[in-house]
């Protein structure tokens, strides 16, 4: 309803399902899994440099609205996957893929590939 392109956790996003050949349109509320709308303005990136500067920080553990919406995000990835069996699942296995580091031992290992092959 704000006009991001992604799940958003400033306001509703509107949603449909294609589920068994049914399809299902609601309105997912953000503050059913984190505290209250967030501001749009805290989502705000930048520069490439400044960019990879705020994914590195989520992933060594830094809270707020950024990492909620990738929480959101990735839940729902991982929900459509079917490595979560609901949204509420899907964020709990990004927070423990985050807070455990596993995800930062990804980009590291990207950045790495892509360094060598690139």
């Amino acid at each position: 309803h704000d006009g991001m392109d992604e799940i958003s956790i400033c306001n509703n996003t509107r949603i449909s399902e294609l589920n068994n050949g049914l399809i299902r349109t609601f309105d997912l509320d953000p503050r059913e899994y984190f505290e209250g709308f967030a501001d749009p303005e805290t989502l705000k990136g930048g520069e490439k440099e400044q960019n990879a500067d705020i994914i590195r920080s989520i992933l060594k553990g830094e809270k707020g609205p950024k990492r909620d919406i990738i929480l959101i995000n990735s839940g729902a990835a991982l929900m459509i996957a079917g490595k979560a069996d609901s949204l509420a699942n899907g964020i709990e296995k990004a927070q423990e893929s985050i807070d455990s580091k596993k995800a930062a031992e990804k980009l590291e290992e990207l950045i790495q590939f892509t360094q060598e092959n690139g």
